[in-house]
């Protein structure tokens, strides 16, 4: 239940960050540059890094629930965490995941086209928190079966 969970999360997040196909505050091409047209210069660039701040920052939070944090994938955890050398590369794996996700996002930003407000109620209302639901109770379920 964990990868159908990691996708409603992504989506999640792309809704929450108002990433393209849910940029509807923002808006461009209706709405010159939604409502960001009153803001220029240091107040536009307080806006910019703090939507690109969130993204790395609910990427992490990505990686540190789904992704595994920042273990390496077929290398003891007690390696990472012995020595300084190590935390540091421990840190290095932590950053490189949360930026891959950050880099899917843009990626997704780029070849999507904008979804219309009722494309985005249906989506979210219709399939993703009933898929959510589902997911959550079958990870109830299974942590009740087999409790130990």
């Amino acid at each position: 239940f964990a990868i159908p969970g990691f996708l409603i999360f992504y989506i999640s997040i792309l809704a929450m960050t108002k990433r393209l196909p849910f940029d509807l505050p923002e808006g461009e091409s209706e709405l010159v540059a939604g409502f960001m047209t009153e803001y220029s210069g240091m107040r536009w660039s307080f806006f910019f890094m703090e939507e690109y701040g969130a993204m790395f920052i609910t990427s992490a939070v990505a990686v540190l629930i789904f992704l595994g944090g920042w273990n390496l994938p077929f290398v003891p955890g007690e390696w990472l965490t012995g020595s300084f050398l190590g935390q540091l590369v421990a840190a290095g794996v932590m950053f490189g995941k949360a930026l891959a996700l950050v880099l899917v996002m843009i990626w997704i930003r780029w070849t999507w086209p904008r979804l219309r407000v009722d494309q985005v109620t249906a989506l979210c209302y219709k399939y993703l928190t009933p898929l959510a639901f589902v997911c959550l109770l079958g990870t109830c379920l299974w942590k009740y079966a087999f409790r130990m």
